[in-house]
């Protein structure tokens, strides 16, 4: 399936079947959020995938009553950094100098571009760290779409709820956003089969 076939044929699916997702195709999904970019390639986030059955019956309960979040395969719960702590930013910084053999006047040069952003009072960290939690979403989506997997962001959640849940120290890092992945099931949701409603590209794309 090529890719505007796919994301023709991907929706918000609302109710899902039982089945599980293939592990490959987990995996497939998994290495394409490894691979997506992030500024400065520093992927201040991280992303927990469960399948615990118990876990998502209390997420439904208590930070999400989707009736998808029960009946989903596996859900992909996004979390961002509040802050990009130093020991972080060395940890990344020593990587790239052993990964690319970079000199330390380029990873001081770096280091300064980064410490640009981090130290900077008008810049709101983990609303940064948050747009790129969501460029990562947005890889996953289309991966998903991809091997015809049913794939549905999920804003609408009580995040105080599941950082609870979930042990988070919420000084350091917050849940954001939610994908449940699966397959839809046709006989139940009525978004099933209706058609996208989309702006005419002549009115979505200006060229200047």
């Amino acid at each position: 399936m090529d890719l505007i076939n796919a994301l023709n044929w991907r929706y918000a699916t609302k109710r899902m079947i039982d089945r599980k997702v293939s592990q490959k195709d987990l995996d497939t999904i998994k290495e394409t959020i490894s691979l997506t970019p992030s500024a400065y390639g520093l992927q201040p986030y991280k992303v927990i995938v469960t399948e615990n059955k118990e876990l998502l019956q209390k997420i439904h309960q208590q930070a999400c009553p989707q009736l998808v979040i029960e009946q989903c395969s596996h859900l992909l719960i996004f979390k961002a950094m509040k802050t990009v702590s130093a020991e972080y930013l060395e940890e990344f910084l020593q990587e790239m100098k052993t990964i690319r053999n970079s000199s330390d006047e380029y990873i001081d040069g770096y280091r300064e571009k980064i410490n640009y952003v981090l130290q900077n009072p008008q810049i709101d960290i983990f609303r940064w760290t948050t747009k790129q939690a969501y460029i990562a979403l947005g890889f996953a989506m289309v991966a998903a779409a991809e091997l015809k997997i049913d794939a549905t962001p999920i804003e609408g959640f009580n995040p105080d709820a599941l950082n609870k849940l979930l042990n988070l120290d919420t000084s350091k890092e917050e849940t954001v956003v939610l994908l449940t992945l699966g397959y839809r099931d046709e006989a139940e949701d009525h978004l099933a089969n209706v058609p996208k409603i989309r702006k005419p590209l002549s009115e979505l794309i200006e060229a200047l």
